[in-house]
């Protein structure tokens, strides 16, 4: 049984399930330990590309895993450890939106968030959890409404719209969630540590799948059972996307965590309605005898980390407007920002963006001020890079990255509080990455202009 304490209100469905805090994106390897690096405790990492930085927006947060903007601007952070908060002004609100009580151990927990594009009209947020070892749900929970009409802050209510997801309870347990501009409500799974579970149509295993927001499956979908039914599999043949994205142009990239060994080949993949991208026949790009049932990445490597996690494709706004049509994403592992500049579904340049800490798992771009946003796994920290000169207002993109905006003009970076980083006590252990529990909140109000005083 999965039990939400939304405030004092408890509500239930489904399944209960608990553990250890103890977490792993990839069974390959841990983050770099934050306490290991020179400065670890104060310093947020280094864009590498001029004329940026990088601030504090919260900490003290419990293994952020997603975060994701609301229209009316709060940010909302989901815990592993099942509870979703929201931060705004630069504060995680007391009491939390919602505390889902989740299976923890390996890579569980509560793994994925997706705001309902309509939210202002309905209130919905959805999560993926894993709320056994044996069974992971899409929860959808709705937020309550004062005496006023005003939003509460809290989830009044919780729906299961998919149960009986796949898990092992173990490793490759995915934990993608996003609604694509089809307002359809797409979901990542890994293969559960079965790499065949990939070709097997009979499960949602090494797949990215597509359904209606509630929970059923679209008649459009690209693939059908042996009686003619659609089945909710939108892409196949991928090992364990932790996190996608969407593009404005409606493309889907996937990041897939590669395997271990020599052959590893963490991928980027432009995801397609019905494609096969090989796993576990084929990792990475293929070589000169390839098989015509499987779609390449557009992009992999070995050596620039081994878990590409959150990602953007930059849609313009503050940063200039060469990064307009960009593919953003997060190497959790190295603790990295790398920027691949596309031409049209092409790789132009790739290039590491910035240098981080933490073991950053999310990303996504504030809609009042064009800045990036990401979450750290390990330091509990939510932190975000903006231009130290926002774009000039009226600038376009001329060149052909694909996805650029039109107008490409953002308000410059408003006074968002930021929060003095404590210490980071964080223990890793290769392949699992233990982590304390903290829960310690301190933030103050500062003008984001001012130079950084980390």
């Amino acid at each position: 049984m999965v039990r939400v304490t939304a405030g004092r209100r408890v509500v239930r469905a489904g399944r209960v399930g608990g553990g250890w805090c103890v977490a792993a994106i990839s069974c390959a390897a841990a983050p770099a330990a934050a306490s290991d690096a020179p400065g670890a405790a104060t310093d947020p990492g280094a864009v590498r590309e001029p004329g940026f930085v990088i601030e504090t927006i919260a900490e003290g947060l419990i293994e952020p895993t997603a975060i994701e903007f609301a229209p009316d601007g709060r940010l909302f952070v989901a815990e592993r450890d099942g509870t979703v908060r929201i931060v705004r002004d630069g504060r995680p609100l007391d009491p939390p939106f919602a505390a889902i009580e989740v299976f923890t151990p390996n890579e569980n927990g509560l793994l994925g968030m997706a705001i309902d594009p309509d939210f202002e009209r309905t209130g919905f947020i959805f999560v993926f959890a894993t709320v056994s070892p044996t069974e992971t749900q899409i929860l959808r929970l709705r937020e309550g409404r004062s005496a006023d009409g005003r939003p509460s802050g809290v989830a009044d209510d919780v729906h299961p719209i998919r149960d009986s997801l796949p898990t092992r309870g173990t490793f490759h347990s995915g934990g993608g969630l996003r609604f694509g501009p089809d307002g359809m409500l797409y979901f990542s799974i890994g293969d559960n540590l079965i790499a065949e579970s990939a070709q097997d149509h009979s499960t949602l295993a090494g797949k990215i799948s597509r359904i209606a927001p509630d929970g059923s499956t679209p008649a459009d979908n690209p693939l059908r059972t042996p009686t003619g039914s659609p089945r909710a599999i939108y892409a196949t043949g991928l090992r364990n996307v932790f996190r996608f994205c969407f593009a404005p142009d409606g493309r889907l990239f996937a990041m897939d965590v590669g395997s271990d060994g020599a052959g590893r080949r963490e991928e980027i993949n432009l995801i397609k309605p019905g494609a096969n991208y090989g796993w576990p026949q084929v990792e990475g790009r293929q070589g000169l005898i390839r098989d015509p049932r499987f779609t390449d990445p557009i992009h992999d490597y070995h050596e620039g980390g081994a878990a590409p996690v959150g990602a953007v494709v930059y849609a313009g706004g503050s940063f200039p407007v060469e990064y307009d049509g960009n593919l953003l994403y997060l190497e959790y592992v190295l603790n990295r920002l790398y920027r691949l500049e596309l031409s049209g579904d092409s790789v132009k340049r790739h290039s590491l963006f910035a240098e981080l800490t933490g073991g950053p798992v999310d990303l996504t771009v504030g809609p009042h001020d064009g800045a990036l946003y990401y979450c750290e796994l390990a330091s509990g920290t939510i932190r975000r890079i903006r231009p130290l000169v926002p774009r000039v207002q009226g600038a376009t993109q001329d060149s052909d990255g694909g996805g650029g905006s039109e107008g490409g003009n953002a308000p410059a970076a408003v006074g968002l509080p930021l929060c003095g980083l404590g210490a980071a006590p964080a223990l890793f252990a290769a392949p699992l990455l233990l982590l304390p529990i903290r829960r310690g909140r301190a933030c103050r109000a500062v003008d984001p202009s001012a130079p950084n005083p980390r």
